[in-house]
C-alpha cells in the first residue's frame, strides 16, 4: 500500500513448480526417466531373485525322488559359492556334473550316522536348521541339466534385464537433449550406416525362406535354380529355418549388436532396446512352455535336495539330504511370470516400432503419458480429404480408447515430412469465436456488461476473427477498450459463450475454424452457458442429481395435487442423451440475480407454487 493509500498488486507468479524450486531445464525430466527406467530393471531384478532364492517351500515334500536318506561328508549348496573367479569353484561345480556316482563315492561319510537307516518319507530333521540353502540333487543315478533349467532363466532375465535398463536410460537420455536425440537411427540409419547389420539380417535365414515361399529358388550368382522344389519344402522346412533364426538371434546377433552398442551408444540404443525386448519375451514363451511341461509331469520337474548336518559315530560333521521336485504351485508362479514378461517385453519392442520407423516420430521409452479421453475418436485425413493409408473412408484412425492415439502416424508415404500440434479446439462450432459475426461479437459484449464497446464493434465491422486479432496483437484500444482489467475479461472468457445462432448451419462455418469435426468418445459436459434460467435456480445434490432451490428453504420441496414434487420437473437434459445430469458433471453457475432469488424466497416462504 503506498502513501496515497494505492494498492500495488503482486505479478502472480505463473512459473512451473520445478523452476519454482530452482531446477535447470531438462533435469526433473531427466530424474524422471533414470527413477521410471530403474523400475523396468527392478522388475528383472525381481524375478532372478524370486527364481535364485528357492527355499522349502518351493518343494513337494510328499514326492521324494530316492527313498534313503544320503549323508556325505561335503554336499555342494546351491548360490554358496564365494567368488566364481577362483579356479577351484569352477573345478568342484564340474566335478559332480560330469561324474556324479565318482563324486559320492569319494565324499561318503565315514562311520555311523543316526539317520542314515531312515527314510526320506520320515525323515527327522532339525527345525533350525530349515534355513539352509537348498542343495544340489545328488545320489540320483546321473546329474540332469534340467535341474538348473530355474537358474538358468533366472540368470538369463536378470542380464538380459541390466542391458535393457542401460540402452533404456541411454535412449530417453539422448531424446530429452536436443542435440543429440537426432542421433538415434531408425531402421534406415542403421541400415545405411552399419553394413554388418544388413548380413546379421540375412543370417537369419527369413529372406531365403522368404524367397522359397515365393517361388524365387536358391540364388547362385545371377541364376535361380529349384523355384518350383523350392516353394514345395518351404512349408516343410519351416521348422528348420525357425530353430536356426531363434538360434542365430540369441547368439549371433544380440551379442554382437550389444558388442557395437558399446562402441555407438546413442545411435543403436533403439535397435539394441528393440531387440532386447524381444529376446526377452521370446525367453519367457519358452519359460511358459516349460512350466506347462512341469505342471502335467512330475517327472519333468527340477529337483532340488533338502540338507541337514548329523554328528556320525567317529565324530565327524556330515551333512544328509534328500531330494524332492518343485511344487505345482510354483510350477504355476513360473507360468504366470513367464507370459507376463512375454506380454510386457513385447509390448515395449511395440512402442519402440514407431520410433524405428521414423525417428521423428520416437517416444520415451521409461515414461508412459495420460492420454484425454476427448482425444478419441481420432480423425484425420490425407491433404486431399481422402482415407489415410491402411483406413478406408469413414473408418475413424483410432477408436478404441485403450489404444495408442497416434497409431499409423508413423506408417504413412509423408510421415518424415509431417508432426502432430496438440491444440484445445471447441467441442462445438457454437462456442468457436472464430465463427461470431458482429451481431454475435456486440452479444458477447452485452453479456459482459459492457455495452459501451458495442457502438464501436457495430460501426467498424469487427466480427470474431477480428476480434481475436485485437486481442492477440494487445490493439482493444481500437474498440474504445483502455482500462486493462475489461480487456483481460473480454479475453478471459472467449470460448466460454455459445453466441452462434443455433439455427445457423455447421457447414456454413468458415472452413479454417478450430474446432472438432469428429465423433467425442470421450466425457462431454454440459457447457455453463447452455443452462436454462431456472436451472441456474438450482442445485444438484447428492449422488442421483437430486435438484433442489438455494436458499434457506431450497431443501424442502411443494408436492402438487398429483403427489409429484419440483424436482420431477425440473430434470436437464445432458449432452449425451442421459434423463438427468449428476452433481459431478453439471457445473451451475453461481448465484442468480437478487430480484430472482428474492421472488423464490418469499414464494417458498408463503407455500406458493411455483409458476414455472
Amino acid at each position: 500500500r503506498g502513501t496515497r493509500g494505492s494498492v500495488r498488486l503482486r505479478p502472480v507468479d505463473r512459473a512451473m513448480w520445478a523452476r519454482k524450486c530452482g531446477a535447470a531445464p531438462q533435469w526433473p525430466s531427466r530424474i524422471k526417466v533414470l527413477i521410471q527406467s530403474f523400475m523396468t530393471a527392478a522388475v528383472g531384478l525381481a524375478v532372478w531373485q524370486w527364481m535364485a532364492a528357492a527355499d522349502l517351500g518351493y518343494l513337494d515334500l510328499s514326492r521324494p525322488q530316492s527313498p534313503d536318506v544320503l549323508c556325505l561328508s561335503e554336499w555342494p549348496l546351491r548360490h554358496s559359492a564365494d567368488s566364481w573367479w577362483r579356479a577351484e569353484t569352477w573345478q568342484d561345480w564340474f566335478s559332480y556334473r560330469e561324474d556324479m556316482n565318482t563324486y559320492v563315492r569319494d565324499n561318503q561319510c565315514i562311520g555311523n550316522v543316526s539317520s542314515s537307516n531312515s527314510k526320506c518319507s520320515n525323515a527327522n530333521v532339525p527345525l533350525y536348521q530349515m534355513d539352509r540353502k537348498l542343495g544340489i540333487p545328488l545320489g540320483l543315478h546321473n546329474y540332469s541339466w534340467r535341474n538348473d533349467t530355474i537358474e538358468v532363466y533366472g540368470h538369463l532375465f536378470l542380464w538380459m534385464t541390466v542391458c535393457l535398463w542401460l540402452a533404456v536410460t541411454v535412449h530417453d537420455l539422448a531424446l530429452l537433449t536436443v542435440t543429440k536425440r537426432d542421433y538415434i537411427y531408425d531402421f534406415r540409419g542403421i541400415r545405411n550406416n552399419f553394413k554388418c547389420c544388413n548380413l546379421l539380417y540375412k543370417l537369419l535365414g527369413y529372406r531365403c525362406w522368404k524367397r522359397l515361399m515365393r517361388g524365387g529358388g536358391i540364388r547362385c550368382g545371377q541364376k535361380r535354380w529349384c523355384k518350383l522344389l523350392g516353394k514345395i519344402l518351404a512349408i516343410p522346412l519351416a521348422p528348420v529355418f525357425a530353430a536356426w533364426a531363434v538360434t542365430s538371434f540369441f547368439f549371433i546377433l544380440i551379442p554382437v549388436v550389444a558388442i557395437v552398442f558399446l562402441i555407438y551408444p546413442v545411435r543403436l540404443s533403439r535397435a539394441l532396446i528393440f531387440l532386447n525386448c524381444i529376446a526377452v519375451g521370446l525367453q519367457g514363451v519358452v519359460l511358459a512352455l516349460h512350466s506347462i511341461a512341469f505342471v502335467s509331469s512330475v517327472e519333468e520337474r527340477q529337483v532340488y535336495a533338502v540338507t541337514w548336518e548329523r554328528v556320525s559315530s567317529t565324530g565327524m560333521t556330515c551333512t544328509c539330504g534328500c531330494m524332492y521336485p518343485i511344487s505345482q504351485g510354483r510350477c504355476v508362479n513360473l507360468l504366470i511370470i513367464g507370459v507376463a514378461v512375454s506380454y510386457k517385453s513385447f509390448a515395449l519392442a511395440f512402442r519402440c516400432m514407431k520410433g524405428l520407423r521414423r525417428s521423428n516420430w520416437a517416444n520415451l521409452i521409461s515414461v508412459l503419458f495420460p492420454v484425454p479421453l476427448t482425444v478419441y475418436e481420432v480423425a484425420w485425413t490425407r491433404p486431399d480429404g481422402s482415407a489415410i493409408q491402411h483406413r478406408v473412408g469413414g473408418q475413424p484412425v483410432q477408436g478404441e480408447m485403450a489404444f495408442d492415439a497416434f497409431a499409423l502416424m508413423d506408417e504413412q508415404i509423408d510421415s518424415s515430412r509431417t508432426t502432430v500440434n496438440l491444440v484445445p479446439c471447441a467441442v462445438s462450432p457454437a462456442f468457436e469465436p472464430t465463427n461470431w459475426s458482429t451481431s454475435e461479437v456486440v452479444s458477447y459484449l452485452t453479456d459482459l456488461e459492457m455495452p459501451q464497446y458495442c457502438d464501436y464493434v457495430q460501426r467498424n465491422s469487427v466480427d470474431g476473427r477480428m476480434l481475436l486479432q485485437l486481442c492477440r496483437k494487445d490493439l482493444l484500444s481500437e474498440i474504445g477498450c483502455t482500462s486493462k482489467i475489461h480487456a483481460s475479461r473480454i479475453r478471459g472468457k472467449l470460448g466460454t459463450f455459445d453466441e452462434a445462432s443455433a439455427s445457423r448451419n455447421a457447414g456454413e462455418l468458415a472452413d479454417n475454424s478450430r474446432h472438432s469435426t469428429r465423433n467425442l468418445s470421450g466425457p462431454r459436459l454440459t457447457a455453463v452457458s447452455e443452462v436454462t434460467q431456472e436451472q441456474r435456480r438450482l442445485e444438484y445434490i447428492g449422488c442421483c442429481g437430486f435438484p433442489c432451490r438455494r436458499g434457506e428453504n431450497g431443501n424442502h420441496f411443494h408436492k402438487d395435487s398429483d403427489g409429484e414434487t419440483d424436482a420431477e420437473e425440473h430434470q436437464v437434459p445432458s449432452a449425451v442423451g442421459s434423463s438427468t445430469i449428476p452433481a459431478a458433471v453439471l457445473q451451475v453457475e453461481g448465484g442468480a440475480k437478487d430480484a430472482e432469488n428474492a421472488e423464490v424466497r418469499s414464494r417458498a416462504g408463503s407455500g406458493e407454487q411455483d409458476p414455472n
